[in-house]
């Protein structure tokens, strides 16, 4: 038979491993798509995995995402409303700066070792795709070239 204090004990490890055991809380994905400084470090020292150019062969402004976009033209950044809040490159002053993505990207690199990224046609992650194997990069575009609207880290 367990004395009481052992099954405090017993009881409060329990606590403490369900506590060390739950899951951070989600990090808002639009919010850092946005305004998180990685979006427009180089792309070799961005945390941020992914890269879309403005221009083929990586020429032009560029953008860093870390995480899936369901629409380039309203990524929102929190609440049930749309916040209409287009995801654009980075003001770099190369051609493209400060433009909006959708259907704007001719070039792509994913630099994820582990996962595929897509870029979609349409938004919703849906219509043709192009898909960025783990550590692969695409001179151009092939079935989204200037047609892009959503991404898709799968």
């Amino acid at each position: 038979m367990r004395s009481a204090r052992t099954l405090l004990v017993g009881g409060a490890t329990a606590i403490l491993v369900g506590l060390v055991a739950a899951p951070a809380a989600q990090a808002n994905t639009a919010f850092e798509n946005q305004w998180s400084p990685e979006a427009c470090k180089s792309n070799v020292d961005s945390g941020f995995k992914f890269t879309l150019w403005y221009n083929s062969s990586y020429a032009g402004t560029y953008r860093n995402i870390g995480w899936s976009v369901y629409d380039f033209a309203d990524e929102n950044e929190g609440g049930t409303a749309h916040g209409a809040q287009p995801l654009n490159y980075c003001n770099t002053g190369a051609a493209g700066s400060g433009q909006g993505i959708k259907n704007n990207a001719a070039s792509a690199q994913n630099r994820n070792t582990g996962l595929s990224a897509k870029v979609y046609y349409n938004s919703g992650y849906r219509g043709a795709v192009d898909v960025l194997t783990p550590f692969s990069s695409w001179f151009q575009l092939k079935n989204t070239y200037n047609e892009n609207a959503s991404f898709l880290w799968a």
